[in-house]
């Protein structure tokens, strides 16, 4: 996922205060260019700063969330903008924009 460069703040706010992501640091090899690092589960979730954002309207990362209204609420709160995403049996699920307009999809399997 990309942010433009000299965002960090903002995307500070988004990834790490209303989506709850762990910061985590990032290698010494990569220091000499902007980015940011999240712990998600099992993975990661890594920015980039580009001046080319590379937005597509199908991309986007999953993440699973134990509870989907609580975090939809925070991310709502702090001005995000969703979109509904296509049912699957035994899911809920959502999709969420970052404030750059990366979409993520939030995942809960009860």
């Amino acid at each position: 996922m990309f942010y433009p460069p000299g965002e960090e703040a903002r995307a500070r706010r988004f990834y790490g205060d209303a989506l709850g992501l762990e910061e985590i640091e990032r290698p010494s090899t990569l220091q000499d260019r902007a980015g940011i690092w999240y712990a998600a589960g099992s993975g990661h979730v890594h920015l980039s700063a580009d001046t080319e954002l590379g937005l597509h309207p199908r991309r986007h990362f999953a993440l699973r969330v134990g509870d989907l209204g609580e975090i939809s609420s925070r991310l709502r709160d702090a001005g995000a903008h969703f979109e509904k995403a296509d049912p699957i049996p035994g899911w809920r699920r959502i999709y969420v924009f970052d404030p750059f307009g990366n979409k993520i999809e939030l995942d809960e399997i009860p």
